[in-house]
């Protein structure tokens, strides 16, 4: 029965022409046969075009789209609109699927009617290293970070408010959930997934995992990779005005109490987001004073005096903790 329901994957690709044979390579080898690779090439300047061709030629199910540079979320979009089949899969041009993954969803999806996602688990590889799996980017733990969660809304928001729980090549959407949610926001070139799955959420997903070992997501880390060349947190206010938009469609619609779970649970993380600047910066600022103190010297009345009229009240706490430090290296 599985074998009858078209799965798209929508693979955008800037600059990626070396691993795209490796990852479509890896949908080749899927148990589930019966797919479509959309390849949108984000205005590369490297050989994507010359790569592609020469695979699409030997395989019909791989779909070739050029446009100008744009960024992942239009890339994605592009994908989106051209995409036939009752169930979509983002993937990046760089990963890789193992054989079960798609045979493993499908059967889910066909087992639970009402689940619109559904995710598998994933893993970490150094692009020199192709055996050695990782449960973290940084690729030192086999410490699971992503929290299993289940359900809809009021279930999964509130791990998901919090960060992103997910890779999105992780996960597998049926078709219908997309057609509620839309596009992806094309002014986000960083935590465009992140705000994608938190749309979904808030438009009545219902997300779980599927149940098969052997169904995996392979994330390849590399110098190049994307998630290495972006700073996150310019995107972070964008994430939670679009979670924002949502919360007041839902009050549009009627649905008050729904809009005032959500609405407490993003007032309660960006407070928290508030909490944890301000510690950081307090940090910054305490590193600043006794870096000062120990260049000018514990001892030294004349080099700081200036200090403490810059520093103030911030001078006498750096102050100790330099001596403290000092004390400790004498006696130990």
């Amino acid at each position: 029965m599985s074998q009858i329901a078209l799965v798209s994957v929508i693979i955008p690709s800037y600059n990626y022409g070396a691993y795209l044979a490796d990852t479509l390579a890896s949908l080749q080898s899927q148990n589930h046969k019966d797919w479509e690779a959309i390849v949108v090439d984000d205005g590369s300047t490297d050989d994507t075009a010359t790569q592609i061709a020469a695979l699409a030629q030997q395989d019909a199910r791989i779909i070739y789209v050029h446009q100008r540079n744009q960024g992942v979320s239009t890339a994605r979009n592009t994908g989106l609109a051209l995409a036939r089949g009752e169930f979509v899969v983002f993937l990046d041009a760089d990963d890789l699927l193992s054989p079960a993954k798609l045979h493993a969803h499908i059967e889910h999806f066909l087992r639970c009617p009402s689940v619109d996602i559904s995710y598998s688990t994933f893993r970490y590889f150094a692009d020199n290293k192709r055996n050695e799996f990782f449960s973290n980017y940084r690729l030192d733990s086999q410490r699971e970070w992503s929290r299993p969660v289940s359900g809809y809304g009021q279930d999964t928001f509130p791990v998901f408010i919090r960060k992103n729980n997910l890779p999105l090549q992780a996960a597998m959407f049926r078709r219908a959930l997309l057609n509620r949610v839309g596009y992806f926001d094309p002014s986000m070139r960083a935590l465009e997934d992140w705000d994608y799955l938190l749309r979904c959420i808030l438009r009545g997903a219902c997300m779980t995992g599927v149940d098969e070992p052997a169904a995996m997501s392979l994330i390849r880390v590399h110098s190049a990779s994307a998630t290495r060349n972006v700073a996150f947190v310019d995107y972070m206010e964008r994430v939670f005005g679009n979670v924002q938009n949502e919360i007041d469609r839902l009050r549009s619609l009627g649905s008050e109490a729904a809009a005032n779970f959500y609405a407490k649970l993003l007032q309660e993380t960006l407070l928290d987001l508030q909490r944890r600047r301000a510690r950081r910066l307090r940090k910054v600022v305490r590193h600043d004073v006794m870096s000062d103190i120990r260049n000018a010297g514990i001892f030294d009345m004349v080099n700081l005096y200036p200090l403490l009229k810059k520093w103030r009240f911030k001078f006498l706490s750096g102050y100790l903790r330099v001596l403290y430090e000092r004390f400790i290296a004498l006696f130990g």
